[in-house]
């Protein structure tokens, strides 16, 4: 017999057409292919990348000969952890190893870790949201490597930062995108990204535990796909 847990909270941002995507990723469509008044039934068509929305990176994603989704087991995607508070941060401001440490003795191996930085209150088709997010910094990624956690979770669109050029924005980090990805993916540590309502998870505390699950589909193959986030409290 499960639990009830007292809340449940969801870190999942909704998909749907106008969600923000990648810059350099096509939008998302969502075509209603059958009408139940007309067909007898109502189904849709949806044509997204695979990190789309709130969503897990695999070591394929980055590495050629890496672990695809389907590498790793379901409980791969859920467990107990801890969220942490590193606001504030500023427009493209990294999230670094002086910013972790102070939790250190908090953090148990195997942990799900999530980072709230509060880049989630800019959630849409914004230049701050976009381009200008917190990430890790390489030297954060790999200290957060060496407490082995199960799992890293950011509130924005990637744990590592804009780098690329776009007509209206051009890098806003110094930081490549890999230097931040690899240590925890060459070490099997699943990045999670573009969670939302960690403040909630924290309600005012600085860190807070709770039980964590983010599952994607079964895709075979793939490096990464989308979630569905939720936290046991």
């Amino acid at each position: 017999m499960v639990d009830i847990p007292n809340r449940i909270i969801d870190l999942s941002n909704p998909v749907h057409e106008g969600i923000p995507v990648w810059p350099s990723f096509p939008s998302v469509r969502c075509e209603q292919t059958n009408w139940a008044a007309r067909d007898g039934f109502t189904m849709e068509q949806v044509k997204m990348r695979t990190h789309t929305g709130t969503h897990v990176d695999a070591p394929l994603h980055f590495i050629p000969e890496g672990k695809t989704l389907d590498d790793f087991s379901i409980e791969s995607f859920m467990g107990p952890g801890i969220t942490l508070d590193v606001t504030p941060k500023d427009r493209a401001e990294p999230v670094t190893v002086d910013d972790i440490e102070p939790f250190i003795d908090e953090i148990e191996k195997n942990d799900v870790v999530m980072l709230h930085t509060g880049w989630d209150w800019y959630h849409g088709r914004t230049q701050e949201y976009l381009f200008e997010f917190p990430h890790l910094t390489g030297e954060a990624s790999e200290f957060l490597a060496g407490l082995e956690p199960k799992a890293v979770g950011i509130d924005t669109p990637s744990v590592g930062g804009w780098y690329d050029e776009m007509p209206n924005h051009g890098p806003a980090t110094d930081v490549h995108p890999a230097d931040s990805h690899l240590p925890l993916l060459e070490n099997d540590i699943v990045p999670i990204e573009e969670l939302r309502n960690l403040d909630q998870v924290l309600d005012g505390a600085q860190s807070r535990r709770a039980d964590l699950f983010f599952p994607p589909l079964p895709f075979k193959g793939t490096g990464g796909g989308s979630v569905r986030a939720f936290a046991f409290l």
